[in-house]
């Protein structure tokens, strides 16, 4: 199991306890009085046999607080990950940090940043740096490159998924649309694998029919369900940092209830986002803004009060269309305050410009920065060892050093982090060495990965799983007219691609 980084020290809070009592009293208010929407009839029903006052004309759903404090106890505090390959377990919830892919949409050229449907190999070749990264310890490959070359829009998230198994040994996770995310829980059960289910509410309080009998899919399996609570403040949401709260809870909430009475006791992670509106843009500001990391801190605030794990994505993408100093400061910054404001799991590597683009060469440089991060969260380590008491009295003032010292050598590696593609050299060598700068090192890593590194292979039962999973999500798309001819022509083409 990967032990992933453990926070050594209290969250980071910006919300005192009588604050937190607010929006937690706030929602539920807003739950009984105002309720949700959802517009899933086996759903309504469920919340009408447990008590909530259902109007099934206007598919409104009001919950009793009762209830959902009910189901907020339900919901366990720990829940496991299986991988593949069992050394890249995972144990969601607790102290515990994980890091996973982030999100973008195209392949961005490197020389013009330009973006562009990515091919099969692109895929392929983002999947294998994923399972090398040390610090990307769950590597689903659904979430990025949605457009690519050739492949219907009805079968990119199968695709992507079984991209994901067959070049990464990592733990997965999957969306859904149109019933993909049937054939997929199919797949992973016979392959032995947890399939972490992404599941997205719509703001303003609304549950609409494909996310919940998704939600349904992925519960009645014993899938852990990850409710996606996003809200653009100033448009799906008030414009005020504590509204947004009020309403991104009440939201989160209705989220558990009906999770837990699909199928009590299932594990849940919540992942949430609040980030503001650009008022003279009209753009949503889901990179860098400094209110997307204050409303973080203080969602996730809340769900330690609840023991809720979860997911953040302050810094999962920045503004920026270039791998550039603003990509950097804006997704570092976010990803350090969302480490450190207790998050389980966070979006992070490879994904930038408002979630448009993705690249390997910066899910490499965006591994150092989880790296810095993690190392920052497991804190100073303090014993008889580290004080090094004994070592201070025998080394003396100067001349002594510590350079040629046994507790030098045991400990460097142990209490430094040592980035993989930063510049570090000393200006004279850097001239001599060609002058190459993060980036550039990163470019000459990918290299090195794709050259070397092995997945663990799928065995043939394995590949045979897969196989038979596309081929029945193939053949019902075609036979629901999803897939057109024309386009049936294109997808066959473009899975020849090999090199």
């Amino acid at each position: 199991m990967l032990k992933g980084f453990r926070r050594k020290y209290k969250p980071l809070e910006v919300l005192s306890e009588e604050e937190l009592e607010a929006i937690h009293r706030g929602a539920l208010d807003v739950l009984e009085t105002t309720g949700v929407r959802v517009e899933h009839d086996r759903a309504l029903k469920l919340f009408a046999d447990h008590g909530c006052n259902v109007d099934f004309e206007e598919k409104r759903v009001r919950i009793p607080p009762w209830l959902a404090e009910e189901s907020l106890r339900k919901c366990p505090s720990h829940f496991k990950m299986k991988a593949r390959d069992p050394k890249y377990d995972l144990m969601v919830g607790g102290d515990t940090f994980y890091f996973l892919h982030g999100m973008g949409m195209r392949y961005v050229d490197l020389d013009t940043w330009e973006t562009r449907p990515a091919t099969v190999k692109e895929h392929r070749d983002a999947m294998i740096i994923a399972d090398s990264l040390e610090n990307l310890h769950m590597a689903g490959g659904y979430e990025f490159y949605m457009d690519r070359v050739g492949i219907p829009p009805c079968m990119v998230m199968l695709e992507n998924f079984a991209s994901g198994v067959r070049y990464s040994a990592k733990a997965e996770h999957m969306g859904y649309e149109k019933d993909c995310e049937k054939f997929a829980i199919k797949a992973a059960k016979e392959l032995g694998i947890t399939l972490m289910g992404e599941l997205g509410t719509a703001a303003p309080l609304t549950f609409y029919n494909g996310v919940v009998e998704a939600m349904f899919s992925f519960a009645e399996a014993g899938f852990p369900c990850r409710p996606v609570i996003y809200v653009i403040m100033g448009a799906e949401g008030p414009v005020t940092l504590s509204g947004s709260l009020v309403l991104s809870n009440a939201q989160m909430i209705a989220s558990v209830v009906l999770v837990q009475l699909m199928k009590p006791g299932v594990g849940m992670v919540i992942e949430h986002g609040i980030s503001p509106m650009d008022m003279q843009r009209g753009t949503n500001q889901i990179g860098g803004a400094v209110e997307h990391a204050l409303t973080t801190v203080g969602f996730n605030q809340l769900l330690h009060r609840y023991q809720i794990p979860s997911m953040t994505c302050a810094g999962y993408t920045s503004t920026s269309k270039k791998i550039d100093y603003q990509c950097g400061y804006e997704k570092a910054m976010g990803t350090l305050i969302s480490a450190l404001s207790g998050a389980n799991l966070h979006i992070f590597q490879g994904g930038s410009g408002f979630e448009l683009i993705y690249h390997h060469v910066l899910s490499i440089l965006d591994d150092d920065i989880a790296g810095w991060v993690g190392r920052f969260l497991e804190g100073v380590e303090v014993n008889h060892e580290t004080l090094a008491i004994d070592l201070i009295k025998e080394v003396g003032p100067i001349p002594g050093n510590y350079l040629r010292t046994e507790h030098t050598r045991k400990w460097w590696k142990k209490e430094q982090f040592m980035p993989k593609v930063a510049d570090k050299e000393v200006y004279p060598v850097w001239i001599k060495s060609g002058k190459k700068d993060a980036l550039a090192l990163a470019k000459e890593r990918m290299e090195e990965i794709l050259a070397t590194h092995k997945p663990e292979p799928l065995t043939p039962a394995q590949e045979q799983t897969v196989e038979n999973m596309l081929k029945e999500a193939r053949e019902y798309y075609r036979k629901e007219d999803l897939i057109s001819d024309e386009e049936w022509t294109a997808y066959m083409k473009a899975l020849e691609e090999t090199d």
